[in-house]
């Protein structure tokens, strides 16, 4: 029995030599998201956004903005635009022209979209970096009272 238990102490002084020095080590970071929206309006004269009234014309189509979009949310984005006026050029006096959007980029509407109180105009469900334009459509009419008409418009890039 005085064997075992001298073993057994030898064994138990001896552990600490025999011990692992290994750890692990965890090691990572964070990548931020990047969603990035410019907006640059498209210079056009009075002239170009024409509303003539006794005139008649066919549908108006006139770039009003270049939309750059650069995102790494690999999940995708959407692209919102609201409208102060409900998607109509309004005047001092309340008069209104009604027009669409339409938005040229790789997840964008091919056709023009009206605009109600939020309106997507293109999403896809990928990153990107991408610029694309902006236009406005409308019918000229010849009923359209005098006056200056105006809208603003609020654009919104949103990750999914």
């Amino acid at each position: 029995m005085k064997k075992w238990i001298t073993i057994l102490l030898i064994t138990m002084l001896a552990m600490p030599l025999f011990a692992s020095n290994g750890d692990t080590l965890n090691i990572g970071g964070v990548v931020p998201l990047q969603l990035d929206l410019t907006v640059d309006p498209v210079p056009y004269s009075p002239d170009d956004l024409t509303l003539v009234a006794g005139v008649t014309t066919a549908v108006t189509a006139l770039g009003i903005a270049d939309i750059g979009i650069a995102t790494n949310n690999t999940a995708g984005w959407e692209l919102w635009v609201m409208s102060a006026n409900a998607g109509s050029l309004l005047n001092d006096d309340g008069d209104n022209v009604d027009y669409t959007l339409t938005y040229d980029g790789s997840g964008g509407v091919t056709a023009a979209v009206p605009i109600v109180a939020g309106t997507k105009l293109g999403e896809a469900g990928t990153d990107v970096d991408e610029s694309a334009l902006l236009s406005i459509n409308y019918s000229q009419e010849p009923d359209y009272p005098a006056g200056y008409y105006t809208d603003q418009l609020t654009i919104i890039l949103r990750a999914k």
